[in-house]
């Protein structure tokens, strides 16, 4: 159990399913980094967990993993719980093409 809860968008759930096809190994790692950077540490700063906001989105995050592959994310609250949604999840190198471009 985390403090936070963390949501998986359809768009994630199948960048997870393509990562898992391709570099099966690494999914427990991202896996695990979301659970430990997100769920539990969400709004701490610590040096294993490389978040940030995006520049110029207003709910945006992105998070690296081991820089291998970035994840997206947005911060939702309510008066009961803040979670996290998780919409993608891309290798590094396509996220530097396309890190302008991706909107949440």
């Amino acid at each position: 159990m985390t403090k936070y809860e963390i949501v998986f968008k359809e768009s994630a759930k199948k960048d997870l399913k393509v990562i898992e096809r391709d570099d099966g190994e690494y999914v427990s790692k991202i896996l695990e980094k979301i659970e430990f950077c997100l769920g539990e540490h969400l709004f701490d700063r610590i040096g294993q967990c490389s978040k940030k906001k995006m520049e110029g989105k207003e709910k945006a995050h992105r998070l690296h993993v081991q820089k291998r592959y970035t994840i997206f994310y947005t911060v939702e609250r309510t008066k009961e719980k803040t979670f996290v949604e998780v919409h993608l999840i891309m290798s590094y190198a396509a996220t530097h093409k396309r890190y302008k471009r991706i909107d949440l």
